[in-house]
């Protein structure tokens, strides 16, 4: 319930700051309770998440923010150093929840469908120059479909271990709630 109240606030904190369906907002948060809030608030927002692992270098960062003209970025105060110089917006989570939660936590109205965008994830760069790889929400639908009929839709346990900078962590953090 309070990780659904503080995405929704975020949400509408990131839509007053002009995001919107199709909108790339980066997010450079670690593994945290954060890091949950802030990818729940970008996709309620209806936007599409950029992750940019804080561990990365800093070119490979830089990189991503210019390739993505992500509008705005989500961090904390221990990473947001790792962002160089960007002239992006940068939302500090931590920071600004003050701000933050002055923003209604009831459910958030978002017009993202099957076709938009869900996130937009960087390849390892093992030809070149890494390339953003644009995954709408409906190939999230289907993926998840096709675990279900894997493995079954039980509760269970499930182990989130991989950065949020790879495809997998989409069956580790979102699949697990949905089911």
């Amino acid at each position: 319930h309070e990780l659904d109240q503080r995405s929704n606030q975020l949400a509408r904190h990131l839509q007053q700051l002009g995001v919107r369906s199709e909108s790339l907002v980066g997010i450079a948060v670690e593994r945290s309770v954060e890091m949950m809030v802030g990818l729940l608030a970008i996709l309620k927002a209806g936007a599409a998440y950029v992750p940019m692992d804080p561990s990365y270098p800093a070119q490979r960062i830089a990189l991503m923010i210019e390739d993505s003209e992500a509008q705005v970025i989500l961090a904390t105060e221990s990473t947001r150093s790792r962002l160089g110089n960007s002239a992006r917006l940068v939302v500090s989570i931590d920071r600004d929840a003050e701000a933050i939660a002055g923003n209604g936590s009831h459910p958030v109205s978002s017009v993202a469908g099957g076709q938009n965008l869900a996130y937009v994830i960087y390849t390892s760069g093992s030809t070149g120059k890494p390339k953003g790889v644009m995954i709408e929400h409906h190939n999230v639908v289907n993926f998840f479909t096709g675990i279900d009929r894997a493995i079954g839709a039980d509760p269970g346990v499930w182990l989130a271990v991989t950065s949020i900078s790879f495809d997998i962590s989409v069956l580790e953090l979102f699949w697990t709630l949905t089911r």
